[in-house]
């Protein structure tokens, strides 16, 4: 069965934003270490232990210490330029990369290192089983919204005429739109303060 799947993982993509510039972490956050890695490491071995390809990352602030946090993992990397203007931009600048094949894209966010297991096997199958009658897929814990966020590839051009600091969900009421429950906190982290990554780092031991 799996390897029936993989014709069809291989046509959806991952575009992970790590662009930001930690204001309020007062360092680059990314490049912080959980269990021995640099955080921004583990939402793309997610994203590729998944099977999702092209799996592109999104640099801004830092980005030459990212792209070499990323040693070793075969990525793509896009710098984003317009980084201080917004996670807009960045978005943008990830969905502009995507090669014609890509069927949906799997937006995630450098900062959250712990994902559910089997998040993004729920996403595709829902992903491949609805679109493009709802064409946007997003991970929820207890009805708040989360991350990731699938988006299929008829809302491409929509995502490319976002502005500001909100990234895709101002998408979000233009479409119809599908939670994915999970029973993980985990989809909701945002390790943006020194607090943000002590729980977290506490919270995971």
């Amino acid at each position: 069965m799996n390897n029936e799947k993989q014709p069809f993982r291989q046509q959806i993509a991952a575009v992970i934003l790590a662009a930001g510039g930690s204001s309020r972490m007062g360092q680059p956050k990314l490049l912080l270490p959980w269990q021995g890695e640099a955080l921004i490491r583990w939402p793309v071995k997610i994203a590729l232990a998944a099977g999702l390809s092209p799996v592109i990352v999104v640099t801004g602030a830092s980005a030459d210490e990212v792209e070499e946090a990323l040693n070793g993992l075969p990525v793509e990397i896009i710098h984003n330029p317009d980084w201080e203007k917004g996670q807009s931009t960045s978005l943008r600048c990830g969905i502009a990369a995507l090669p014609e094949t890509s069927e949906a894209a799997i937006l995630f966010l450098g900062d959250q290192p712990k994902l559910p297991g089997d998040l993004l096997e729920k996403m595709i199958a829902e992903f491949h089983a609805h679109a493009p009658s709802i064409p946007i897929f997003i991970a929820s814990f207890h009805g708040k919204r989360g991350n990731p966020v699938l988006f299929d590839r008829s809302v491409f051009q929509d995502l490319q005429r976002v502005e500001g600091d909100a990234g895709g969900r101002t998408i979000f009421n233009k479409y119809p739109v599908q939670y994915i429950p999970v029973e993980s906190e985990d989809v909701l982290t945002d390790i943006d303060s020194p607090e943000d990554y002590q729980k977290f780092i506490e919270s995971h031991q």
